[in-house]
């Protein structure tokens, strides 16, 4: 019996669902079935978890910032509120079961925010460091272009086994102010937040990068993350 994993789907600008193909792909080879989430069923949250084993926080367009007690700054990019929306019910419906979640880019943006957090609407010119990284690469998306230090004895600690990792970068926004029920397990060098995992549950991990597509391309580190989620919500779909 594999788990059923429910994919948060990216919206276009007339608000239609889609997700790239990498994170099916990811699910499937790690020994998952996707189930994508589309937009409007804010809703029925609790029916549509009460059929999955685990949640997957998909990457997309920014966070609209009055989540996070803020105002739009020069440097926000495109926002879709009915996403957010959905998101954000899913996330505390997620945490209310104690149900696997694994978050990639935008993802642990809401759930930082979602526990109480707020981002960087733009890091070029909200977040100063004289060794700033390029953290929107322009190679291809399963490249790695930078490094990411591993804090010890942590989830993704286990689940790597190393203390630096190589991964991509996509994004522009950042968690600025931690949540206080998250704890930080990998940083970039310019000091950026680059993974967080739950102080309390099982399996509650969020990336700011995006391993699906390193796992498509073969990297043997971006298939253990998948590896250890699919694992965990295999395990919650045989407790529940």
């Amino acid at each position: 019996m594999k788990p059923i994993i429910g994919i948060t789907a990216f919206a276009e600008d007339d608000l239609s669902s889609r997700l790239n193909v990498a994170y099916c792909k990811s699910i499937i080879e790690a020994g998952g079935i996707p189930f994508i989430i589309p937009l409007g069923v804010e809703n029925d949250v609790a029916q549509i978890l009460s059929v999955t084993d685990g949640l997957l926080l998909s990457g997309g367009y920014d966070v609209h910032p009055f989540h996070f007690g803020a105002e739009p700054t020069p440097g926000l990019g495109q926002i879709q509120p009915e996403r957010d929306t959905l998101e954000l019910a899913l996330i505390q419906a997620a945490l209310i079961r104690q149900m696997p979640i694994f978050g990639i880019c935008r993802g642990i943006q809401l759930l930082n925010i979602a526990l109480g957090g707020t981002l960087y609407q733009d890091i070029d010119s909200e977040y100063h460091s004289s060794k700033l990284l390029k953290h929107r690469q322009q190679a291809a998306r399963g490249v790695a272009t930078h490094y990411v230090n591993v804090v010890p004895d942590n989830l993704l600690n286990t689940i790597v086994k190393e203390d630096k990792i190589a991964v991509n970068s996509m994004h522009h926004q950042a968690i600025n102010v931690l949540a206080e029920k998250l704890n930080v397990v990998a940083k970039s060098s310019d000091g950026i937040v680059e993974a967080v995992v739950h102080d309390s549950l099982a399996f509650c991990l969020a990336v700011q990068w995006h391993p699906e597509e390193q796992a498509i391309v073969g990297d043997e580190v971006a298939k253990k993350l998948f590896t250890a989620f699919i694992k965990a919500s295999l395990k919650y779909k045989r407790e529940a």
